[in-house]
C-alpha cells in the first residue's frame, strides 16, 4: 500500500495518540496501550505500524514523540512475530514497500531533525535496521549515498551523523572504495568540531576492526591521526567525558588490531603516562588511559616488552594508586566484606599490577616492583606499607618462576608486618600470605610452615574482628596446600582461636571459622580425631540454630565443615554419629524450600561426603538423596539480557557478549548443577555395583550436558560419570545384550562431541572416558559405526595437533619472538602431549579388547603414524611409538607385517634426545621381547647396545631421565629372560651389568615382570649372580630394601611377600656381623621406612 495516502495520514494520527497513551503516568492507560500495541497493531498492522513509528520520527511536531517513535521501532523492528521462518524480524516481514517506505523517513530524518539527542536514536534506529538488512543480503545504498554527502556537508550536525552510522555500522561500508573511506575519515578526525572529530574517532575504529587486511594496512595512517585527537580535549576539562569515549574507542581497535599502534607507541606512552599521572582528572579518565595501556599488553606482549618506558612508568604509579586508602571507621563495622569500590583508584592499580605481571612477565616486572616495595614496608605511612604488601599478593602468579626461586626472602619481607601497628596493614600481610600460600603451594607450606604458622596464628587474637577473622581465612590458602605433618603440632594452637571466632556473634566471622575448621580437618586428618567430639557438637549445635534466612549460610558451611571433619576422621569414628547426624540433614533438607537457599549445593556434597565415609552401608538412603540431586542437575540455566552497563546489576552474573547483547548466566544455579553431577560422579563410584538401578536414569541426564557449553565444569563431571555407571552394571552382572545398546549409544555420543570441542583438556577427557568405559564394557563391544568413527575423528585431531604445533614453530621462529613467552608456549606443549597420552590410552583400550578386529580400521592411521616417527615434535613420536607397540603387544603374530613401517624407528628412538620418546621405545622393545617370541628375537637382542648407553650415561638417573633409564634398565631384563637361554648373546656378561643398574623404583608397571626375573635368579643360584660374593650380596640387599621401602606401593602383595621371604632367608643365612652391616650400610630413612612397615 502507499503511505501518503489520507487513509495512511488518520493512521498515523491514531499511532500518534497511542504513543502518547504509551508515556501515561496512568498505569490503567499504558496498560490498555500496550496491550493494543502487542495484540492488534502487531498482530495485524505490523507494516503499517513500521511506517507509522518512521514517519512520526521524522515529522511529528513534538520533540518527545518523534524521540519516542524512534525508539520504539528499533525495538518493534527487531522483535521476531512468533513461529517467524528463520526467525525473521519484523521489519525483514514487513515486505519491500513498508520497508522502503521506513528507509526514506530515516533518511528524512536525518536530514531535517535539529534537535541532537532526537537525532542520536535515529541514527541508532538507522544502524541496527541497516545491520539487519545486512544480515539478510539485503543494501542500504541511498544511506550509504546519503552518508557521503553528509560528510561534506557546511552542516556540523550531518557531518557527525554520518560519521556515528559509518561508526554504527560499519559493514555497510566495507565494500566502498579504500581511498574514498580514508579520506572521507580523515576529514573528520581532522574537522573543527569536537563532537564531529570524536564521532570521527569512532567511525575510523570500527571500520579497521571490520576492513579487510588489504583495506586496514592502506589505511594505518589513521591511527596516528586519531590519537592526535586525544590532548586537545584531555586538556580541557568540560570534555572528559568525550576524551573517555574516544579512549573507549581506541581500546577496542587495540583489543582487535593492535599491530596499527606499533608505529605510535613511544608518543603514546609519553601522553597516556603523563596523564595518568594528572591529579586534577577525574580517576575514570586516567584509568581508561591505564587501560589501553593494558590491552596493548595483553595482546602484544612481546611488543610491549620492548618499550621499558610502560612498565617503568605504570609500576610505580600503579603502586602510588594502591596508597590512595582512607582510614575509615566504616571499613571495620561493616559485615560486607565483598564491598569493595572497583572503581577506586587503589583497587584499580591493584588489579593492574595483577595484570601486568601476567602479560610482562617477572624478568621484567620484579626488579622495578622490588626496587619499591622495600622502601615502602618500611616507611612510616601506613599506606605505603599496605600498598606494598597488597603489591606483593597481586604479582605473585605473573612473577612466579622467579619469585618461587627468592621465596624465603619475600616469606622475610612480608611475616614482619603480621605484627604491624596499623590494623590494615596486618589485614594486607594476612592477604600477601594467604594469597603466597596458594601461588607457591606446596613449596611454601613445606619449607616455611613453622615460620608461618607461628605468625599467622597469634593474628586471630587482633583486637581487630576483621582482622583476625581474616588470619582465619588466610589459613585456609596455607591449610589447603599443606600435609598433615605440616599443620598437625600447631592444632592445639589453632583450634581455640577458630573456636574464639565463632563466639564473636558477628555471622561473617562466624562463618569464617566454620570454613577454616573445615580446610584445617581436611588437611590434618587422622591427627584431626582428639579434638572430633567437641568440634561435631559444635557444629551440631549450628544445625539446630533457627532456619533464618542470615543464618542459611552459616548452617550450609556448618554441614560442610561436619562432612570434611567426619572424612577426616574415618567411618570408625563418625560410625557411632553417623545415624544422628543423616538425621540432621534430613531435617535441614525438609527446611530447604527457596531456591536460592545456599544451604541446598552444601547439602549435595554433605550427603556425597557421608557416602564416601559409610560406602555401601549409604545405599539405604539413596531413595532420600537422588530426588534433589537429579532436580539440581537438570537446572537450566538462568539467562538475562542486560541493555545498559551497571555492574550493581551483574553481581552473581557472569557476563558474556552474544550477537551485540550483553548476556548474563546466573553463576549460582550453574554451580549447583556443577555440583549435583559431581555428586552423581561420588555416589556411583562409592556404591558401585548397589547403584545400578539408577544408572540409565542418570545416563539420561548426563549424556546431554557433554556439551554443556555454560559450565565447563559440568561437562567435565558429565564425561568422568559415564564409565563408573557402566562399571555398576558390570559389577552387578547385568547381560550384554542389555549392556551394549546403551554403550554404543554413549560411543557415538562421545565420538559426535569431539567434532565441535575446541577446549584440549575436554578433548582428553572425552578419550579418557571412552578408553575406561570400553574396558569397563569389555571385549568386542565395538561395531563398524563406532571403530570408524573414532578413527575418522582421531585423525582430524591429530591434524589439529600438527598445525598447533607448527603455529608454536612459528611462534619460536618469529623475529619478534619473545623468550618470556616461552613458558607459555611450553604450557600449550604440554596441552598436547596429555592430549596425545590420552588418544594413546583410547588407542590401547580398542587393541586390548579387539585385537587383530581392529586392524583394518587402524590401517587408516598407519600413514599419520609413520609421519610422526620422524616428526620434529617429541609428542608425536611418543605417541606413533606407543600405539606400535600396543600393535606388538596385542596382535603380536599380524603386527610383523607392519614391522618395515616402524621397528627401526623404535630401534633408533631408544637414543631419542626427549627422554618421554626415549621411555616409550624401551618399553616398546621390551614388550617385543616379552611377547614377539622368534619373530622379534634378532631385533631386541640388537637393541642391547642402545639399552646399555641409556642406561651408562652419566645423567640417566637424573629426575628428568628415571624412567627412561628404568624402562631400559627392564627391557633387558625382558630380553634376557626371553632370549638368553638362544646362546645369540653371552648372558653371563649382560646379567650382571642388568643387575647392575638395578633398583627400577619409579615405574610400578615394570616391577613384576623385573623383579620376578631377579627373584627367580636368585632362588636358582644363576651363576653370573653368586651370592657368595659379598658385593653381590650387598647389592642385592640394597635393590630389594629400596623396593620394599616404596611408599604406597599398589597391587604388589604377592611380589611384596616373596621378596620379604627371599630378604630374611638370605639374611638368616649370615652371620650376626654380616647381617648388622649390611643393615647399617642402609640409609636412615629406608631404615625408619621399612621399620614403619613392619617387615622388621
Amino acid at each position: 500500500m502507499s503511505y501518503s495516502d489520507a487513509s495512511s495520514q488518520q493512521l498515523f494520527e491514531l499511532l500518534a495518540q497511542l504513543l502518547d497513551q504509551l508515556a501515561s503516568q496512568d498505569n490503567t492507560v499504558r496498560s490498555a496501550a500496550e496491550e493494543q500495541l502487542n495484540n492488534h497493531w502487531l498482530v495485524h498492522q505490523s507494516p503499517a505500524l513500521l511506517a507509522g513509528l518512521a514517519y512520526l520520527s521524522a515529522h511529528h511536531p513534538s520533540v518527545e514523540v518523534r524521540s519516542f517513535a524512534a525508539v520504539l521501532l528499533r525495538r518493534v523492528a527487531l522483535r521476531s512475530p512468533e513461529g517467524a521462518k528463520n526467525n525473521a524480524t519484523y521489519f525483514i516481514a514487513s515486505g519491500e514497500e513498508s520497508r522502503t517506505f521506513v528507509q526514506s523517513q530515516l533518511l528524512q530524518s536525518l536530514l531535517n531533525e535539529q534537535q541532537a539527542t532526537v537525532r542520536n536514536k535515529v541514527c541508532d534506529t538507522v544502524c541496527e535496521l541497516a545491520e539487519e538488512l545486512l544480515s539478510h543480503g539485503g543494501p542500504w545504498a541511498e544511506l550509504v549515498q546519503a552518508m557521503q554527502h553528509f560528510s561534506k556537508s557546511a552542516d556540523a550536525a550531518h557531518r557527525q551523523t554520518a560519521y556515528q552510522i559509518v561508526g554504527g555500522v560499519p559493514s555497510l561500508f566495507v565494500d566502498e572504495n579504500p581511498a574514498t573511506v580514508l579520506a572521507i575519515l580523515g576529514a573528520g578526525i581532522q574537522d573543527q568540531h569536537v563532537d564531529v572529530r570524536l564521532a570521527a574517532v569512532k567511525a575510523s575504529s570500527y571500520f579497521l576492526i571490520e576492513a579487510d587486511d588489504k583495506a586496514r594496512q592502506s589505511m594505518a595512517g589513521l591511527v596516528p591521526q586519531m590519537l592526535n585527537v586525544l590532548p586537545p580535549i584531555l586538556s580541557d576539562s568540560t570534555q572528559e567525558e568525550a576524551a573517555n569515549e574516544a579512549l573507549g574507542y581506541l581500546i577496542d581497535l587495540a583489543e582487535s588490531h593492535h599491530e596499527l599502534f606499533r608505529s605510535s607507541i613511544p608518543q603514546l606512552l609519553e601522553f597516556m603516562i603523563a596523564t595518568m599521572r594528572n591529579a586534577d582528572l577525574e580517576d575514570n579518565t586516567r584509568q581508561t588511559c591505564l587501560e589501553l595501556l593494558l590491552t596493548l599488553a595483553e595482546v602484544a606482549p612481546r611488543v610491549m616488552r620492548k618499550h621499558p618506558a610502560f612498565c617503568q612508568g605504570v609500576i610505580p604509579l600503579m603502586i602510588d594508586w594502591m596508597c590512595e586508602h582512607e582510614d575509615d571507621d566504616e571499613w571495620y563495622e561493616t559485615e560486607d566484606l565483598d564491598d569493595i569500590d572497583q572503581e577506586a583508584n587503589e583497587t584499580v592499580g591493584e588489579q593492574s599490577m595483577d595484570r601486568i605481571a601476567r602479560y610482562m612477565g617477572g624478568k621484567i616486572v620484579l626488579p622495578i616492583a622490588f626496587n619499591i616495595i622495600p622502601v615502602y614496608l618500611s616507611s612510616n605511612e601506613w599506606q605505603r606499607r599496605h600498598a606494598a604488601l597488597r603489591c606483593i599478593s597481586a604479582i605473585g602468579e605473573g612473577c612466579h618462576t622467579i619469585m618461587n626461586a627468592e621465596l624465603d626472602k619475600v616469606v622475610s619481607l612480608v611475616l614482619p608486618h603480621l605484627r604491624d601497628p596499623h590494623p590494615r596493614v596486618r589485614h594486607a600481610a594476612c592477604n600477601a600470605i594467604g594469597q603466597m600460600c596458594t601461588d607457591f603451594a606446596p613449596k611454601i607450606q613445606d619449607k616455611f610452615h613453622e615460620a608461618i604458622l607461628t605468625s599467622l596464628i597469634p593474628v586471630m587474637d587482633d583486637e581487630k574482628l576483621r582482622v583476625k577473622t581474616y588470619a582465619a581465612a588466610a589459613l585456609v590458602n596455607f591449610s589447603e596446600n599443606a600435609k598433615k605433618e605440616c599443620i598437625a603440632p600447631y592444632l592445639d594452637a589453632i583450634i581455640p582461636k577458630l573456636l574464639g571466632l565463632l563466639n564473636t556473634g558477628k555471622i561473617y566471622s562466624q562463618e569464617q571459622a566454620v570454613t577454616s575448621l573445615a580446610t584445617v580437618a581436611d588437611s590434618a586428618a587422622d591427627q584431626f580425631t582428639k579434638y572430633y567430639q567437641p568440634m561435631m557438637t559444635v557444629l551440631m549445635n549450628i544445625l539446630r540454630v533457627p532456619n533464618n534466612k542470615e543464618y542459611r549460610s552459616l548452617r550450609g558451611k556448618a554441614l560442610e565443615c561436619a562432612t570434611l571433619i567426619a572424612m577426616a576422621v574415618g567411618k570408625d569414628v563418625f560410625g557411632p554419629n553417623a545415624t544422628e547426624f543423616i538425621e540432621v540433614l534430613q531435617h535441614v533438607q525438609g527446611q530447604v524450600t527457596d531456591s536460592d537457599d545456599p544451604q541446598s549445593s552444601y547439602l549435595l556434597s554433605a550427603w556425597a561426603r557421608v557416602c564416601k565415609i559409610l560406602g555401601q552401608d549409604f545405599a539405604p538412603y539413596m531413595g532420600i538423596v537422588l530426588p534433589p540431586l537429579f532436580a539440581s542437575a537438570q537446572l537450566k540455566p538462568d539467562i538475562a539480557i542486560f541493555e545498559e552497563e551497571d555492574p550493581n546489576d551483574e553481581e552473581g552474573w557472569e557476563m558474556l557478549q552474544m550477537h551485540g547483547q550483553r548476556v548474563g548466566i546466573k553463576t549460582s544455579i550453574l554451580e549447583e548443577k556443577c555440583t549435583a553431577v559431581e555428586m552423581l560422579l561420588c555416589y556411583a563410584k562409592e556404591l558401585g555395583p548397589l547403584f545400578h538401578q539408577y544408572v540409565e536414569e542418570t545416563m539420561r541426564m548426563i549424556l546431554p550436558l557433554l556439551t554443556f557449553y555454560f559450565h565447563d565444569g559440568v561437562r567435565f563431571a558429565a564425561a568422568a560419570v559415564i564409565p563408573l555407571l557402566f562399571e555398576s552394571w558390570a559389577k552387578a552382572n547385568y547381560p550384554r545384550e542389555k549392556v551394549t545398546p546403551l554403550w554404543h549409544e554413549v560411543a557415538m555420543k562421545l565420538i559426535e562431541t569431539l567434532k565441535g570441542e575446541t577446549d584440549l583438556q575436554m578433548v582428553g577427557q572425552i578419550y579418557d572416558t571412552f578408553q575406561e568405559t570400553l574396558e569397563a564394557v569389555g571385549p568386542m563391544s565395538l561395531n563398524e559405526a563406532i571403530l570408524t568413527a573414532f578413527v575418522k575423528q582421531t585423525l582430524a585431531q591429530l591434524s589439529e595437533f600438527v598445525s598447533r604445533c607448527e603455529l608454536r614453530q612459528k611462534l619460536r621462529d618469529d623475529p619478534d619472538y619473545d623468550p618470556e613467552e616461552e613458558e607459555a608456549i611450553q604450557d600449550d606443549e604440554f596441552s598436547d602431549e596429555t592430549l596425545t597420552d590420552c588418544i594413546a590410552h583410547a588407542v590401547r583400550a580398542i587393541f586390548k579388547t579387539h585385537h587383530a578386529t581392529f586392524l583394518p580400521y587402524f590401517n587408516e592411521m598407519v600413514p599419520t603414524l609413520e609421519s610422526f616417527l620422524v616428526s620434529k615434535e617429541a609428542a608425536a613420536r611418543r605417541l606413533s611409538l606407543s600405539i606400535f607397540q600396543d600393535l606388538i603387544e596385542f596382535t603380536t603374530v599380524e603386527s610383523v607385517q607392519y614391522q618395515p613401517r616402524f621397528l627401526e624407528r623404535m630401534l633408533g628412538a631408544i637414543l631419542d634426545k626427549d627422554p618421554n620418546v626415549r621411555q616409550t621405545a624401551a618399553y616398546g622393545i621390551g614388550s617385543a621381547a616379552k611377547l614377539g617370541g622368534e619373530t622379534y628375537r634378532a631385533v631386541t637382542i640388537s637393541a642391547l647396545p642402545s639399552l646399555a648407553a641409556v642406561i651408562r650415561d652419566p645423567n640417566a638417573r637424573k629426575e628428568e631421565n628415571t624412567l627412561a633409564t628404568e624402562n631400559a634398565v627392564a627391557a633387558v631384563g625382558k630380553i634376557c629372560k626371553a632370549h638368553g637361554a638362544s646362546g645369540a648373546f653371552d648372558i653371563n656378561q649382560v646379567l650382571p651389568a642388568w643387575f647392575d643398574a638395578l633398583p627400577i623404583v619409579e615405574d610400578q608397571e615394570e616391577f613384576d615382570d623385573a623383579y620376578t626375573f631377579l627373584l627367580d635368579l636368585i632362588e636358582a643360584g644363576h651363576p653370573a649372580l653368586p651370592l657368595s660374593n659379598p658385593a653381590i650380596l650387598a647389592k642385592l640387599v640394597d635393590i630389594l630394601t629400596q623396593v620394599l621401602a616404596v611408599p604406597g606401593l599398589k597391587d604388589k602383595d604377592a611380589l611384596v611377600a616373596r621378596m620379604l621371604a627371599v630378604l630374611k632367608r638370605l639374611l638368616s643365612q649370615c652371620d650376626d656381623a654380616t647381617r648388622t652391616s649390611l643393615w647399617a650400610s642402609l640409609p636412615e630413612d629406608r631404615r625408619k621406612m621399612l621399620t614403619a612397615k613392619s617387615f622388621f
